[in-house]
Parts: structure tokens; sequence; C-alpha cells
């Protein structure tokens, strides 16, 4: 081997360590670099999944607050039949599978929820009491004295407001109503992120009884329901308004 083949070998071994140290290094850097990014990105994957389920939920409300409507509608407004009729509508945010008892399941378990109180509320927007003063006429139906509003012949009854309601009849027809469901956020962490947030919940990470959840500074509706199921519930809220098809007597 000549004095310049042993000069080059000689450099290159010199090298060699410095770039083994540069290339761990780099891994190094990398590792950090990931450990650093993982949470964010994994934050953004999760709000991506429940943000997704929760524009899906809305959607569904909204099919559920049309049926319930309806319900009401051809069974004179009452309340028990509109709640059924909400329950089967959200029946699909319960079914997770195909077949007949798993879609049995679903709409147990969604009557059960349009059932309860604590996570859904009807309001019956129109007709008000007033126009049910205003043009409820006393019938004896079922063995007992209803009172009602009108459902026939609407095109031929005077347009006349009524005094207490300021509605015609007609308008006394139409059945509005609002409903709020305290929906399940069930996408771990990112739950508990939304729920506090809509909540307005600083002190997201307290324990203990004192602390609890927080003080909430902008509450809802299904925060009290929440905070004794332990779930994450926040509220969705959907109107609809259909013409009633039967005599309206509330109830």
């Amino acid at each position: 081997m000549t004095h310049r083949a042993i000069g080059v070998a000689t450099r290159r071994a010199a090298r060699a360590p410095g770039r083994m140290g540069s290339r761990r290094a780099q891994r190094g850097q990398s590792a950090v670099e990931f450990i650093i990014a993982l949470p964010v990105l994994l934050l953004l994957c999760l709000g991506l999944i429940q943000f997704g389920l929760l524009y899906q939920a809305k959607s569904t409300v909204n099919y559920a607050t049309l049926m319930a409507a309806r319900a009401g509608a051809v069974q004179n407004g009452q309340k028990a039949a509109m709640l059924n009729g909400f329950g089967r509508g959200i029946a699909p945010l319960f079914a997770h599978s195909t077949g007949i008892a798993t879609q049995q399941t679903a709409v147990f378990a969604a009557t059960v929820e349009a059932r309860n109180p604590g996570i859904t509320k009807l309001t019956v927007i129109n007709p008000t009491g007033a126009a049910l003063t205003d043009f409820g006429q006393s019938r004896y139906y079922a063995g007992k004295n209803v009172r009602e509003i009108p459902n026939d012949t609407l095109m031929y009854r005077n347009t006349r407001s009524g005094a207490s309601s300021g509605l015609s009849i007609q308008d006394a027809n139409l059945l509005k109503i609002s409903v709020t469901y305290c929906y399940d956020l069930y996408v771990p962490f990112i739950n508990r992120v939304i729920f506090y947030l809509v909540n307005g919940v600083s002190n997201i990470y307290s324990t203990g009884t004192t602390g609890g959840f927080g003080v909430p500074t902008k509450m809802n509706s299904c925060y009290g329901y929440s905070s004794v199921s332990g779930g994450f519930r926040i509220p969705i809220e959907s109107e609809a308004i259909v013409r009633m098809q039967s005599p309206f007597r509330g109830g």
C-alpha cells in the first residue's frame, strides 16, 4: 500500500466516529420531536372522530324531532306520544350492528332515554295554552270530557285572531315543538375536554372533594345529570313544525 492510500484510509477512519455520533444525535432529535407531536396528533384524531359522531347525532336528533312532531300531530299533541316518536327517531344512535334483536334493543334503549326528563326535554311551543283557551271546545270522548282545538274544515273557519293568543284557529293548528337532548360523548379524553369547554369549567384536572368537577361558568341543562351519572353529556337542540292531523288536546 502506498503512502497516499494509507493517508486516505486514516482520514476516513478519523471521520467515521463523528458521522456515527451525528446520526445518533439525529435519531434522538427525531424521537424527541415525535414524543412532543404525538399528544397533539392524538388529540386531533380523537377530536375528528368525536365531532364526526356529534354531527351524526345532530342529524339524527333533527330527524327524531320531526318524528316526534308527526306522532303528536296524529295523536292530539300528547307529549307521551311525541316522546315515544322521538325515541324511535334516535334509535340509530344505539344500534351498533344489524339484526332484529339489535334493532329492538336499540329502540328500547332510545325510548328509555327519550322518556328520561334528565336527558330529554320536549317543549310544545305552539299551540299555546292561550290558543286552547281561545278556540278550545269541550267534547265527550272515551268516557270523559276533553277540551280540544277543532281540526276539521279549517279553510272555511273564521280567520279572526283569538283575544288571548293573538292566533287564528288555522295558526293554532300548527304544532311546533322544541327538543333538547343530552348527547353522551364517549370518545376517550376528548369527551372530557369538550364537556368542560361547553360548560366553562376552568380547572379540568381538579380532583378530590374540594375540587371535584370545578365551578362551571356556562352550566347547561345537561351538566347536572352528567355530574350524577358520571357521563359527559352536552345538549343538542332541534325544532320541528307540522300541521295537526287531529284535534289538539295537549297533555
